[in-house]
């Protein structure tokens, strides 16, 4: 199991548009895309120690080729719209994609 997290920072006070942004285009990729794949979906914002203006885009998929076949349907059609939309808000060179192997679960 692989989770997979899609770093980013925006400027501060834009918070609720970029959460705005993701949240419709979060539900476009699970209704339009392989990232239907994904057994848990999470959108995070920093708070305690890390800067609220640091959100990070959280997907848990059983194998990286499940991650990877969501990543390629991203460049196609409703999608462009929403990159488009967010893509003002990213502060440049910030964003990046971290992938963590799962090693054990809880009581496992």
């Amino acid at each position: 199991m692989y989770v997979c997290q899609w770093h980013l920072d925006i400027p501060f006070g834009t918070q609720s548009e970029a959460v705005r942004i993701m949240s419709a285009w979060g539900k476009d990729k699970v209704a339009h895309s392989e990232f239907r794949r994904a057994r848990d979906i999470r959108l995070m914002a920093g708070h305690i120690g890390a800067s609220p203006s640091h959100l990070v885009d959280e997907y848990v998929f059983d194998s990286l080729a499940d991650f990877e076949a969501a990543i390629n349907g991203m460049g196609t059609g409703p999608f462009r719209e929403h990159a488009k939309a967010l893509a003002p808000l990213i502060i440049p060179g910030t964003q990046e994609w971290k992938v963590y192997r799962v090693l054990s679960a809880p009581g496992a």
